[in-house]
């Protein structure tokens, strides 16, 4: 198995997140967020989510990526823009340096040169620290200390839950991997109208990806154990988010890409194979509570059709360079039926 892109920079694979787009905004959305990006804005939720994930899941990745933070810290986006524009300035002279900051940062009506300094040198003394760790373009994130007690309560209560310690913690022997990344093909027939009232048929492969929090195989027994964490504030209504963000298509998604692992990595047989699907719930309400959802495997084999329906539908739209409309919309009248 071939990974040169990082998991999130690759742009030409399909994920499982790439069908909720294509599923729910349609083709012409999955194609411009495949092929010409926003800027992706930061999230409070998805941030803490990661923050968790790394630290339960990746400690060595989450010492690379967070620091704690006890020192002074911006309080506003004034403060926040001085803070970045003297850090990076490239004026020599220390008061022009805080005065040019100041300028780009704050209002300047009404106030005279030595009143701007003045507040510049008072802020930039108060959060020296904070500018100096910009200078150093560390590259780190800054996490507070109350963020570490809410990671170390929540690794405690994972710890003292009889399921979830067993899942997430790694034993010598057992063939256990964290954030798992798979790069892996799925083949679907295509027949396309080429002109002349001729077709051409073949197979078409697309490519997928998958990022697994937990992936546990015992070769002994041929059993595959298939975990994801969650944070969530509906801890005991979590099948509302389970139907919100069908994380049964998602697990269903990872064993397709557990499938191709086994055969073309592994010389096995899949369908020797059985499974168990788990969902580690996180409360992130302040209790930090724990629970393990299993996920019986008929469930999600029920969304199995989900995933061939809009992958078939992918290639389609990749083999002919239609992303404007439906397949039914290009190879119909212009109408479109409803599933009701």
């Amino acid at each position: 198995m071939e990974i040169k892109i990082p998991y999130y920079e690759d742009l030409t694979r399909i994920s499982n997140s790439n069908i909720g787009w294509f599923l729910q905004k349609g083709p012409a959305y999955l194609h411009k967020m495949l092929t010409d990006p926003p800027p992706e804005e930061k999230n409070y939720v998805l941030e803490r989510g990661t923050l968790i994930h790394e630290y339960l899941l990746q400690p060595e990745e989450f010492q690379k990526d967070y620091v704690v933070w006890d020192k002074s810290r911006p309080t506003s986006a004034q403060q926040e823009k001085f803070c970045q524009a003297l850090a990076s300035t490239l004026e020599i002279e220390p008061n022009r340096a805080i005065l040019s900051a100041y300028k780009e940062a704050y209002s300047t009506a009404g106030k005279s040169e030595d009143k701007m300094l003045s507040e510049g040198l008072k802020i930039a003394s108060t959060l020296k620290d904070y500018i100096d760790f910009l200078k150093a373009n560390d590259g780190r994130t800054m996490i507070s200390p109350w963020d570490v007690k809410m990671l170390e309560k929540i690794e405690q209560n994972i710890r003292s839950h009889k399921l979830a310690s067993n899942l997430i913690k790694v034993d010598e022997g057992v063939w256990t991997r964290h954030e798992f990344h798979i790069n892996w093909e799925y083949l679907t027939p295509y027949i396309v109208d080429i002109g002349q009232n001729e077709t051409e048929e073949g197979f078409y492969k697309i490519k997928c990806k998958s990022l697994l929090d937990g992936l546990i195989l015992d070769f002994k027994n041929k059993k595959a154990i298939i975990y994801d964490l969650k944070t969530t504030q509906k801890l005991w209504h979590f099948e509302d988010s389970i139907d919100q963000y069908d994380y049964c298509r998602q697990l269903a998604y990872y064993s397709m890409a557990v499938d191709w692992y086994l055969e073309e990595e592994c010389k096995e047989e899949p369908l020797d194979w059985t499974y168990e699907y788990y969902i580690v719930g996180i409360d992130t309400t302040g209790s930090y509570e724990i629970r393990v959802f299993k996920v019986e495997p008929y469930i999600v084999q029920s969304r199995m059709d989900t995933i061939y329906d809009a992958l078939d539908a992918i290639a389609w739209h990749q083999t002919t360079g239609k992303w404007e409309h439906s397949r039914a919309y290009y190879e119909g009248n212009g109408s479109e039926t409803l599933n009701l």
